[in-house]
């Protein structure tokens, strides 16, 4: 399910995280990418060392994880720690679909996530563009706004023709693999939600509670 999540992060934990990114250092791009992903992509990234990622990945994470917008969509079980990414004017990063397995097969990727940390007046061009069918979605939201999409799914950067693009992008494996499924509970969930305000007591929301937690019981993957 392709979700866009407004206001991840905000205020201070924003202009931080930017201010981290920004700061570097960058190594080509092309350092964890592989196959036909390598040949396409054309960015820059933060630096792979634990210590300088670390205090990113302190405000990142736990904003991403915390959100209960996200958790809601996401089911999420295990976040890779965020590629902080840069695109200056001429780089991109053409179709390709994200690797299936990350930490040498131990994390599956079911979801990926692209956290903006640019304004869109910002930069020109560097539009996330994702395949869904025969569809296609473009993505450019404002700093601190999150996309979410399966990582089955087709997509590309397009090249920046002005100014800089900043983003953090990773990937979760989720309790609940299956993307219909995820979809099917979403909205059961928000149906529920519905009527635990409007009718908390009727017996119509306590059998749509019963099938909703029955079909996380038949779904859920620990």
């Amino acid at each position: 399910m392709l979700t866009h999540i407004p206001a991840v992060l905000s205020g201070p934990a924003l202009a931080r995280v930017r201010a981290l990114v920004e700061a570097g250092p960058f190594e080509d791009g092309t350092a964890t990418a592989s196959g036909q992903a390598a040949a396409v992509k054309r960015n820059l990234q933060i630096a792979a060392d634990p210590a300088r990622r670390r205090p990113i990945d302190e405000l990142v994470m736990p904003a991403i994880l915390g959100d209960p917008r996200f958790v809601e969509v996401a089911f999420p079980k295990v976040m890779a720690p965020p590629t902080y990414n840069r695109y200056d004017v001429g780089m991109t990063y053409g179709d390709h679909v994200d690797a299936p397995f990350l930490s040498s097969g131990r994390v599956r990727a079911d979801i990926s996530l692209t956290l903006f940390l640019s304004e869109p007046e910002e930069y020109e061009g560097g539009a996330l563009t994702i395949r869904h069918g025969d569809a296609q979605f473009l993505a450019k939201h404002k700093a601190g706004d999150l996309v979410a999409y399966p990582t089955t799914s087709l997509h590309h950067v397009s090249p920046v023709t002005r100014g800089k693009r900043l983003a953090a992008v990773s990937w979760v494996q989720s309790y609940v693999p299956d993307e219909r499924h995820r979809r099917i509970l979403y909205e059961l969930g928000e149906a529920k939600k519905l009527l635990d305000r409007t009718a908390p007591g009727a017996p119509e929301t306590d059998a749509l509670r019963n099938g909703l937690f029955n079909l996380l019981r038949l779904w859920w993957q620990p």
